[in-house]
């Protein structure tokens, strides 16, 4: 397993362990992003997706 699966692992077992309204939302946000992003193919979603995770990863949260 490389460390992005292993990202994706534990990233999974938090919102598995979240109560089970707060899931829904997570994976109705889910949803609403791969929407999102299927609306820019040129790539210009995930540009902003990634700068958003860069964001949140500089604010440490």
């Amino acid at each position: 397993m490389n460390e992005d699966q292993l990202t994706l692992l534990l990233i999974k077992g938090a919102i598995a362990e979240l109560p089970a309204d707060e899931q829904q939302q997570v994976h109705a946000v889910t949803q609403q992003i791969r929407d999102v992003m299927a609306a820019y193919p040129s790539g210009s979603a995930a540009m902003a997706i990634a700068l958003l995770g860069a964001e949140l990863a500089a604010l440490d949260v």
